[in-house]
């Protein structure tokens, strides 16, 4: 059977210019959760991200771990 796993995207740059890019704790954030879903094995077939940039930096920490 399938899995699904939701993963809500990391720290938002609140307060500055560019809500949408990720904080550094955003950025830190999505590398560890990467390191550890691959560490566990988890080797997916299809990685989906919303349309915004901090969704899309979240996605793309897996690929680059």
């Amino acid at each position: 059977m399938g899995e699904i796993y939701l993963i809500r995207h990391g720290q938002a740059s609140f307060g500055s210019d560019n809500y949408d890019r990720l904080s550094e704790l955003g950025t830190l954030q999505s590398q560890i959760l990467a390191s550890h879903l691959k560490s566990m094995g988890f080797k997916p077939n299809r990685l989906i991200s919303g349309p915004l940039e901090r969704h899309r930096a979240t996605a793309l920490a897996f690929q680059q771990v």
